[in-house]
């Protein structure tokens, strides 16, 4: 870790910020300042947090629902604890087919909201960490659809790149409304954004393709033509 990364970061208001309020990272104000905008958090609800470590999310997430809701924060690392009794921690990775399961085995009822701030480890190639991101991008949708209830709200992390608008097609199969956002505490520099789905509607097929048609027409067709 570089001297002017160090350097870079301190200079950094939203690092001071989380300092002064006590957050456990600047994401924090990510978060915290797109739920101002959408209102997609609120009190009462129960919210799992993919990548939650080390926490800032799910501190954001636990004022956002108060005493009576619940947040599940899941990771591949430990999360430090937390004084809230309503905030739980499992060590999960989002590529386990079984993690779905062990979420439900957690929350209290139905899940309203899932957010994923998961990132790859960068290579510095922007070609491979754009491929990365949105696989993971991804992995947290298949296990949103799995858990979410309907109506519920999906928030994740993903970097431009050429696969953006598959991704935005995927989450409108399955949302009624699909923001893409890109809060003020992302760095200008970063080309991180975040794609927000609201209201799940389950998953719903795309339409056939021509060549989908064109096959399925002459198989009816031979099948109708037998005697």
């Amino acid at each position: 870790m570089s001297s002017r990364w160090i350097q870079k970061r301190r200079r950094d208001q939203f690092y001071k910020l989380a300092k002064d309020k006590g957050y456990r990272s600047r994401a924090s104000f990510k978060l915290l300042q797109v739920n101002r905008s959408y209102r997609f958090i609120k009190r009462g609800w129960n919210v799992v947090d993919l990548g939650a470590a080390p926490g800032g999310w799910l501190q954001i997430a636990r004022e956002a629902v108060g005493e009576s809701g619940f947040v599940l924060g899941v990771d591949k690392q430990e999360i430090k604890p937390f004084s809230w009794h309503n905030i739980a921690t499992i060590a999960g990775d989002i590529e386990d087919p079984t993690l779905p399961d062990l979420i439900m085995e957690k929350v209290p009822g139905r899940v309203d909201v899932v957010l994923s701030d998961v990132s790859p480890n960068l290579t510095g190639s922007w070609e491979i960490d754009h491929a990365l991101q949105m696989y993971l991008a991804n992995q947290a949708l298949e296990i949103a659809r799995r858990i979410l209830r309907r109506g519920g709200t999906f928030f994740a992390k993903a970097f431009h790149g050429p696969d953006l608008q598959d991704f935005r097609t995927n989450l409108e199969r399955s949302f009624q409304i699909v923001r893409i956002v890109k809060p003020p505490a992302s760095r200008s520099d970063s080309s991180e954004i975040y794609f927000l789905g609201l209201n799940y509607i389950g998953e719903t097929r795309p339409p056939p393709s021509p060549e989908d048609r064109l096959e399925r027409a002459v198989s009816e067709e031979g099948t109708a033509s037998r005697p």
